[in-house]
């Protein structure tokens, strides 16, 4: 089994992942796909019920469907900015403005200083001291193995 040993010196390379910040109108535009898959899901449905003579199932699916339908067509004007509603323009805006002031976080040790960490990163790496339980149980196996 690979042992897991924490590395003497940390290696300066850029991080295995990339924070991507999606705009909140690709966020609309998902929730309209959805929504507009959901009321095709409803009128398929509706159209079998109605096919098998059951139309109070009818008219109960084909409303939820063009609610649904309506609720998509209604992220589709968010996400176009087309928003009625002040306060959905409010928080578009809010959005973009914090998606345009984001910025990565880089660090600021670059492993250029004579080899030696931090003394503060020296701390963070040593092992904690053993609790009551594993120096008994360390103390158990002292005795076992004499």
């Amino acid at each position: 089994m690979p042992e897991n040993k924490p590395q003497a010196k940390p290696q300066v390379k850029p991080p295995a992942y990339v924070y991507q910040v999606s705009s909140p109108a690709d966020e609309f535009r998902e929730v309209a796909r959805i929504h507009h898959k959901e009321a095709k899901q409803l009128f398929d449905s509706a159209a079998v019920a109605l096919a098998e003579g059951r139309e109070q199932e009818y008219k109960l699916l084909t409303d939820l469907a063009n609610a649904r339908r309506e609720r998509a067509e209604e992220f589709d004007r968010a996400a176009n900015g087309e928003a009625d509603d002040p306060i959905v323009n409010e928080i578009l805006d809010w959005q973009e403005e914090r998606n345009e002031a984001f910025v990565p976080h880089t660090s600021n040790y670059d492993g250029t200083e004579g080899g030696e960490l931090p003394e503060d990163w020296m701390k963070e790496l040593e092992p904690p001291p053993p609790g009551r339980i594993a120096r008994a149980l360390a103390w158990i196996g002292s005795l076992v193995t004499k």
